[in-house]
């Protein structure tokens, strides 16, 4: 049996996002006979202890600010250290950032490094500088990202973020819905509607909370749930703004915020639910919404890149205008108002996702790239982009 060949991603954050989801979900079914795992965190925090979990070796650095170049440099020469001690023969950057510093460190290493990118980016000087750093291929998670980057001249594939439906189910499993009532004083007796996602305005909680107050009268027997706290230091003043706003609407007892939950409660939550809603403004991909519908729990969203690859109208949820408030709120009332509905689209949501949108799917594919980056025998001579 030949010897697994030694990969590492590098993550720029030591929390645990939508993106650090995305790979740890491929870590957690990459082909260990294939492959073996580590990952570079360049500052600390508790993503470390996750990837543990996980039987993924960890190396942490220091925190580090990318305005403080010496630093920079300085992270990127230790990655390059760390690949040539461990052996690593494939480096994966997590991010647009990361690719900085794992594009540059794979370069100055003599190794291939592929590219995982999560957005389209604004225009700038140090866009233009991340961009000109080499890599071997580009990962995109939808079809507007591999649009952009193959415009900029990458060898670029769409590769969809994964969802685990075991995991997401055993997680649930452990959480019933009067234990974790009581644990966020929630009120049992009412139907659950679901918000998941950091707080941060464009994911648009504020909307929901408005579209909350015009749907209770139509479905006075509804509780909302707004899942998650600020995320990287990002617009901490945001919460205090929706828990007013939620007072000023005449919520307080109807909407419970639960800051950020651990990865099994926030599966519980959603299964607990009658419907999740995630009205982004902008969005990729959209985790929540795949991670509900593994669930069998129908979505209302808006109408932005992700989810409108994700939903299927009238079928598997609801996509309404992006930024239409009024249309939320008819939606929900109309989603509601239909139990029968609600179970049809959650279980057609169910398959979909599991067909398209599973965690094998995305991990296999990105063994594939790793194969033709590295020039493993039996790999293909190219990965068209698609």
């Amino acid at each position: 049996m030949s010897t697994p060949v030694p990969i590492a991603w590098v993550s720029c954050v030591g929390e645990k996002g939508g993106a650090e989801t995305l790979m740890m979900e491929c870590l957690r079914v990459l082909d260990r006979a294939r492959f073996s795992p580590e990952v570079i965190q360049l500052r600390p925090g508790p993503l470390e202890g996750l990837l543990r979990d996980l039987d993924v070796r960890v190396h942490v650095l220091e925190t580090h600010r990318m305005r403080e170049v010496h630093k920079v440099a300085s992270a990127i020469l230790r990655v390059r250290s760390i690949a040539r001690e461990r052996g690593i023969r494939l480096l994966h950057s997590n991010g647009f950032r990361a690719h900085a510093y794992g594009g540059t460190a794979a370069a100055l290493a003599g190794i291939p490094e592929v590219w995982t990118t999560h957005t389209v980016e604004q225009p700038g000087w140090s866009t233009r500088a991340i961009l000109a750093i080499p890599t071997r291929h580009v990962l995109a998670n939808c079809p507007r990202t591999r649009d952009y980057f193959v415009g900029q001249g990458k060898p670029t594939s769409l590769v969809w973020p994964g969802v685990n439906r075991a995991v997401l189910e055993a997680a649930a499993a452990k959480c019933g819905r009067a234990m974790l009532a009581a644990k966020y004083g929630i009120d049992p007796a009412r139907r659950w509607i679901t918000v998941g996602a950091r707080l941060q305005r464009f994911k648009g909680q504020d909307h929901f909370l408005r579209a909350l107050a015009r749907a209770l009268p139509n479905a006075p027997d509804i509780h909302g749930i707004v899942v998650g706290g600020s995320l990287f230091g990002q617009e901490n003043e945001y919460q205090r703004e929706l828990r007013e706003l939620a007072a000023g609407l005449g919520l307080s007892d109807r909407v419970t915020f639960t800051g950020f939950v651990p990865d099994a409660d926030l599966a519980g939550l959603l299964a607990a639910s009658s419907l999740v809603v995630h009205p982004a403004m902008e969005e990729d991909f959209g985790l929540t919404v795949a991670e509900a519908q593994t669930l069998a729990v129908p979505v209302v969203a808006y109408a932005a890149v992700g989810p409108a690859v994700i939903l299927i109208p009238g079928e598997t949820g609801w996509l309404v205008p992006v930024g239409d408030e009024s249309k939320l709120a008819t939606t929900l009332a109309e989603a509601l108002a239909s139990p029968a509905r609600l179970r049809e689209f959650g279980a057609a949501g169910r398959i979909r996702v599991e067909r398209e949108f599973g965690a094998d799917a995305q991990t296999r594919r990105t063994e594939e790239i790793y194969s033709m980056a590295i020039g493993l025998p039996n790999a293909g001579q190219t990965v068209p982009n698609r």
